[in-house]
């Protein structure tokens, strides 16, 4: 279905009484337009999607207050690399520990990190690292051998202004072959 008819169906929902579904939860992804057009003032691109503040808006490190760190906080699809022989599947970012893997582990490692991207589109520094972690395991840019159990899911994050590239990262996600958990998430500034 084509942006255009989505919103004709939820503007006839609408008139009907019923409740839609939020759009993005519809499949509209936030940066089509029905007219195509580009989108306006500075944002986070990566892989064909913009970042949008209100669809990808999400909880901080309090979504994982009162629960263990072997929890599973989200399951994300994650691309197979058959050059790597990696088979597509799940990838679960638990909540983890600071000083070990997951959720935590990206918090209290990585904030500041994620806080320079997020400054400058006026968004919270966990929704950079969420976006940037769907990207990388679902249309990664490359994928790495780091060690036998881990690979690096890597996705181009582009900071765009006036329809100009002006800052580029490469974001990281770390997976455990075996385990299929997100291990960390961080950017590195591309020069």
């Amino acid at each position: 279905m084509t942006p255009r008819a989505l919103l004709g169906v939820l503007a006839v929902a609408a008139l009907a009484g019923c409740t839609p579904q939020p759009l993005a939860d519809a499949g509209f992804e936030p940066d089509a337009s029905p007219q195509g057009a580009a989108p306006t003032g500075p944002h986070l691109t990566a892989e064909g999607r913009q970042l949008d503040p209100i669809a990808d808006d999400v909880a901080g490190t309090e979504a994982c207050d009162g629960r263990s760190g072997r929890e599973a906080l989200e399951t994300f699809d994650r691309a197979g690399w058959p050059e790597l022989d990696v088979a597509e599947g799940d990838a679960v970012l638990r909540c983890g520990n600071a000083d070990g893997a997951g959720w935590r582990h990206i918090a209290a490692g990585h904030t500041v990190d994620f806080r320079e991207l997020a400054a400058l589109v006026g968004v919270g520094w966990e929704d950079v690292a969420w976006f940037a972690i769907d990207r990388a395991l679902e249309q990664p840019t490359r994928v790495e051998p780091y060690r036998d159990d881990i690979v690096n899911y890597d996705v181009l994050v582009e900071h765009v202004d006036s329809g100009s590239v002006e800052r580029s990262w490469m974001v990281t996600v770390g997976v455990g072959l075996g385990s299929g958990q997100v291990i960390t998430a961080f950017p590195d500034e591309q020069h």
